[in-house]
């Protein structure tokens, strides 16, 4: 096992072999290739990190980390869940289109090449598919705590629903090369919240209530 580096050369090296684990695969890439992305010689590369394994699960706890920043951070922070989750799928429209549909889904990928050939792998992704949907659903039962959700919202279940169609709007428009998938999705994401939202929030004197109750 190699050394811990220091925070700026931890995350340069990790977002170097995301990179290139992100375009070629975990069975393709080299650690040639992920040490000349991250400018530094392999040599450097091993001192930090033992083998390509290890710093491959780097990734996805950074990754981790950094997913629940992005997608479930905004989910919890905006009075209307449902828009979050439509910014959520118009975010994706753009930034998979930008790339023409390609590479996909980093996590994703690492799902479909290694869980069935690496229990350590297998572990990792699909922790950071609990915590995802996990943590949507805490948002999820807050938003009904408050009232804003009716009490029959299956929490559980919308979460983990949602992070499917996410997914596997992600891995259509890589195989279809066709951004505007996300764009029929998210529609269809976004309906799973609405069909149990409380029609009715307002109050004459207090005015609608949010999320928080306040």
């Amino acid at each position: 096992m190699g050394r811990k580096p220091d925070l700026a050369v931890r995350e340069r090296i990790l977002q170097g072999a995301e990179h290139v684990i992100h375009l070629k695969g975990f069975g393709d890439a080299s650690m040639d290739e992920i040490a000349e992305a991250c400018g530094m010689t392999k040599a450097n590369l091993f001192h930090h990190y033992g083998s390509k394994a290890e710093l491959a699960l780097a990734v996805l706890d950074f990754k981790i980390a950094e997913f629940h920043t992005r997608r479930v951070e905004p989910l919890c922070a905006e009075a209307a869940p449902e828009r979050a989750v439509t910014v959520m799928f118009e975010q994706a429209s753009k930034f998979f289109g930008g790339n023409g549909c390609k590479a996909g889904c980093f996590v994703g990928n690492i799902a479909l090449e290694m869980s069935d050939k690496d229990e350590a792998f297998r572990e990792r992704v699909g922790r950071f598919f609990a915590v995802w949907a996990s943590s949507m659903a805490a948002c999820l039962e807050r938003a009904k705590a408050s009232g804003y959700f009716r009490p029959n919202l299956d929490s559980k279940a919308v979460a983990e629903a949602l992070v499917a169609l996410y997914e596997g709007a992600i891995m259509l428009s890589k195989c279809q090369r066709d951004a505007k998938i996300f764009k029929r999705v998210g529609p269809v994401a976004r309906s799973l919240l609405e069909q149990h939202k409380v029609v009715d929030r307002r109050n004459a004197k207090m005015g609608p209530k949010t999320p928080c109750g306040c």
